[in-house]
């Protein structure tokens, strides 16, 4: 029996059948072990190979190797043992991806955010947030699947895998996986196994995580339900209180199957989040130099001035249900797909700012948000010559919710909006085929036409007390978008295949209402983002199948892209104004990924990733036209070209070593490490850039420095990997840099300011896992 390797550690697993109907975990029950099995279980009698990675990414069972696009798989066992549980832990060795650190708990903005895929970045485009400041419902430039859902709920526990793919998705799964797609599959019920597994975690911060699932077959082979918890707690690392975070999690499956061709999947799941942020405000006193006003002034003051903390902490929460079905049945020629599935989602924050310009106290609540989605598929069955899918797809939000923004101590409002309803549909619809032309080559076909209606009815007053009602015509934007996909596949070896294709990707625009440039409130349209990607790789196995090499060049156009967090009112330190603006986009770009397992117990892995991402006529992209100062474009607000946040280079490797021990338990040495290259972490206007007077340069405020981050995790596993024990460190040196964000406030020659948000520092800690 070969191991099973995804990159992160490694384990062996049941042989895996490729064969039923689209989705394997559905029809025939869960194929893997359960997720919380020791990463390093049982290695007696495993092979030098590398083995089968079987995947549903393209909506239909396949070998990863044998798939032909840019993808990684990360497995629930590996992850766990390895104390990575939040996404941007997930993704963090991905070539090409980073971001979605807050996507498990919806902690980002205070009050969370509706949509899980924010702040994801894959191939230099990162996600977007509210067009005015708002944390609901924008479409991302990433989409996230749980269990077949879009933007689903219980991705954090109970993973079997996780799977990344890497460039415009827009065909098979339409809204928001413009430039990539994160796919989470959790573990379905088994039918005819009683089993579970449970595991405990503890690390520093007081970090306190347990998890468990329970998985009954009520009827053998007929009827079976799984009942999976999850408790994750931990304090803020730059303030106790400031970053606390308290997560509680619950799911439950149950898996119907009366025969061979018919199953249906019934879900339900909840998730509540009370976080906290503030408690410190970081200031940038000098490139690089950072001030705690939780520990000390941020400003000058007179010799003897008794210390008092500035930034108070503000508590949030929020709150998800879910309720979800899949029913698959095979007629023969074709499996017929149809997955319904309704979620809500509130929130109420408290945040707050202090440092020496920007203070604020801030409430923002979402009372209502709901989220109704229908998919109808219907999917040639393995055997046909032709591989063929079609489908339907039905979106709907319905949400209302409020941003007051009030400066501190004065109580001026410095922005008020009230959002009384917004709702968005979107009907699509699908297909994709693909067809061997020649004995060794393959061509993929696929297309896909959207329609999008957003209706928007908010005011909004603006800090000079004038408001801007946004309501019936005035605030409806239509969007219709075509998708296609082109793809020419070559196997030059039964182990080496060549791909080249063309895929295009759209997110759909928005309407808010929002701060202008000059203070007073204005209408700001976003068009629909539409990106084209153009990709050559390549997917190889050599060395009877010990060595693995994949790589992708590719180059994208993006038209209408959305850029987050652009303070539009730089010139004021004491009342900037985020918004998101847009203009297009230039990227290009290569990744490699290297497998060697050179020994029965020893691996490793290089992955290397290069993104040049870049913005296009900048002073050509009107925004929009303000009644006093005119037309406003993308470069009043950028001097640089490069996007903000995406490292140029990238770099990780990775290294496991297997040590049998007496009675046939084993021990599992992993370390990797991170690079990434220089890059710009938030905005700068061409006055910060090159001050007038030949001022010093803003720029190295908002510059990232090159960092190496390193971690390391040992695992005991018993024998059959009933019982494992974890050790990890992760961010051994302890080296903490800027995260992308908001640029800086202020502009020559008046004051300026620069609060910024650091990176984890070390964090280490033990996993006590079972499976029974």
């Amino acid at each position: 029996m070969k191991n099973r390797y995804t990159g992160g550690g490694f384990r062996h697993l049941t042989a895996m059948a490729v064969a039923g109907s689209l989705n394997l975990a559905v029809m025939t029950g869960p194929a893997h072990a359960e997720p919380a099995a020791a990463s390093a279980a049982a290695t007696q009698g495993q092979s030098d190979a590398l083995v089968e990675i079987i995947v549903t990414a393209e909506r239909r069972v396949s070998d990863v190797q044998k798939t032909a696009l840019s993808m990684s798989v990360r497995e629930g066992a590996d992850l766990q043992s390895q104390g990575r549980f939040l996404l941007g832990q997930i993704l963090e060795d991905i070539p090409g991806v980073s971001g979605g650190a807050a996507s498990n708990t919806g902690a980002s903005f205070g009050s969370g955010t509706d949509n899980i895929g924010s702040g994801i970045t894959i191939r230099g485009v990162p996600s977007n947030s509210g067009a005015g400041g708002s944390v609901t419902s924008v479409a991302a430039s990433a989409a996230v699947y749980v269990d077949g859902v879009y933007e689903g709920v219980g991705g954090g526990y109970d993973i079997d895998r996780v799977e990344v793919l890497r460039g415009p998705q827009g065909t098979l799964y339409g809204r928001s996986a413009t430039s990539g797609l994160v796919a989470i599959h959790t573990a379905n019920p088994d039918l005819s196994r009683l089993g579970g597994n449970a595991a405990v975690e503890f690390g520093n911060y007081d970090l306190q995580h347990y998890t468990a699932a329970v998985n009954v077959p009520l009827v053998d082979d007929v009827l079976g339900i799984r009942v999976a918890g999850n408790r994750y707690e931990h304090n803020g690392y730059d303030s106790a209180v400031g970053g606390q975070v308290t997560t509680t999690d619950g799911k439950v499956k149950l898996l119907y199957k009366p025969n061979e061709q018919l199953s249906i999947l019934l879900g339900a799941a909840l998730q509540n989040n009370d976080t906290h942020t503030g408690g410190v405000t970081i200031t940038q006193t000098a490139p690089n130099v950072y001030c705690f006003d939780n520990k000390t002034f941020c400003s000058p003051v007179p010799p003897g001035t008794p210390f008092s903390p500035g930034t108070p902490a503000s508590p949030g929460g929020n709150d998800y249900r879910q309720y979800w079905a899949e029913l698959n049945w095979d007629l023969g020629n074709a499996t017929l797909t149809y997955q319904p599935a309704y979620r809500t989602w509130t929130s109420h924050a408290l945040a707050s700012a202090r440092s020496t310009f920007l203070n604020f106290d801030q409430t923002i609540d979402t009372p209502h948000d709901t989220f109704q989605t229908h998919e109808l598929r219907l999917a040639s069955n393995p055997g046909s010559k032709l591989t063929w899918q079609v489908g339907a797809f039905y979106y709907n939000n319905n949400l209302s919710n409020s941003d007051l923004n009030k400066n501190y101590p004065s109580g001026m409002v410095l922005f008020d909006s009230v959002t009384r309803e917004k709702a968005t549909q979107t009907y699509s619809a699908f297909s994709e085929a693909t067809y061997p032309v020649a004995d060794s080559w393959r061509l993929t076909g696929g297309v896909r036409y959207d329609h999008t209606r957003v209706g928007v009815d908010q005011d909004y007053t603006s800090i000079t007390g004038v408001t801007q009602s946004l309501n019936g015509e005035a605030g409806v934007r239509r969007f219709s978008n075509l998708t296609y996909k082109a793809r020419l596949e070559h196997d030059v070896t039964a182990q080496n295949m060549l791909y080249a294709s063309v895929t295009t990707g759209v997110s759909p625009g928005d309407v808010t209402a929002s701060t202008g440039v000059t203070g007073n409130p204005v209408v700001l349209e976003l068009k629909a983002e539409t990106l084209t990607s153009y990709e050559i790789g390549s997917k190889n196995r050599f060395l009877n199948d010990t060595l693995q090499v994949n790589g992708a060049i590719y180059y994208a156009k993006y038209d209408g892209f959305q850029t987050a967090g652009v303070n539009i009112t730089p010139q004021n330190p004491f009342a900037p104004t985020f918004a998101t603006i847009a203009s297009p986009v230039e990227v290009d770009g290569a990744e490699l990924e290297v497998l060697y397992q050179f020994t029965s117990h020893d691996r490793v892995g290089v992955n290397l990733g290069y993104t040049n991402s870049y913005y296009v006529d900048k002073n050509g992209t009107e925004i929009y036209t303000d009644p006093v100062a005119g037309p406003i474009t993308f470069g009043r607000f950028y001097a640089r070209d490069k996007i903000p946040g995406v490292a140029p280079f990238t770099a990780d490797v990775s290294y496991d070593h297997t040590v049998p021990l007496p009675g046939s338990s084993t021990l599992t040495l992993h370390g990797d490490a991170r690079w990434h290259s220089p890059y710009d972490f938030g905005s700068i206007t061409s006055l910060q850039l090159n001050p007038p007077g030949g001022g010093p340069s803003y720029f190295p405020y908002i510059r990232t420095e090159s960092a190496w981050i390193g971690d390391l995790n040992a695992t005991w596993a018993s024998v059959g990997g009933k019982f494992s024990v974890t050790g990890y460190v992760r961010n051994v040196s302890n080296i903490r840099y800027k995260t992308p964000g908001p640029g800086l406030a202020g502009e020559p020659p008046g004051p300026v300011t620069s609060t910024v948000t650091l990176s984890d520092p070390r964090t280490y800690g033990v996993v006590l896992s079972t499976r029974f």
